[in-house]
């Protein structure tokens, strides 16, 4: 498969920020790129299993920080959002 070289914006790291920057740039009929040096998008915000059965974010208050009305809009565009 060939990659489009062409974007009209790109964004470095996979956030919580750079999703949603990312989105709205979409939105906006622009092509956006995300790079991202994970495995994983969601950045800081993501969950994982740290021991057999034991999850843990460990910066999940900065899903707290999301904007009730991004929050609104990603939920319009049903993008799935899951706060656990």
């Amino acid at each position: 498969m060939a990659l489009n070289k062409s974007f009209d914006a790109i964004i470095v790291g996979g956030g919580h920020n750079g999703l949603v920057c990312a989105f709205y740039l979409a939105q906006a009929g622009m092509k956006t790129c995300i790079l991202e040096r994970s495995n994983k998008v969601g950045g800081a915000a993501i969950t994982e299993e740290f021991h057999p059965g034991f999850s843990n974010s460990v910066a999940s208050y900065t899903v707290s920080l999301l904007q009730p009305e991004i929050i609104k809009v990603i939920i319009l565009y049903r993008i799935v959002l899951k706060i656990i």
